[in-house]
């Protein structure tokens, strides 16, 4: 078995954007053409700026609430 590497994660970061669907995106989410959706962006980053993991999530905007904590010391 070979070993692996351990990437160190330093950043990360989130960008939402409201926007209307595509014909085959509110197809595919079955929601209607004249409805907006959450285009939800993630990305998780070494300290480099290399990407660990990117994600692209779509909601349909009347379906879904974004809830984000953040701890305060």
């Amino acid at each position: 078995m070979s070993s692996r590497a351990r990437a160190s994660v330093s950043i990360t970061s989130e960008q939402i954007t409201a926007r209307m669907p595509t014909s085959d995106e509110a197809k595919q989410l079955a929601m209607p053409k004249n409805a907006p959706l959450l285009a939800v962006f993630g990305a998780v980053r070494e300290a480099s700026g290399r990407p660990l993991a990117v994600v692209e999530v779509l909601l349909p905007a009347d379906r879904h609430e974004l809830v984000d904590a953040y701890p305060i010391s």
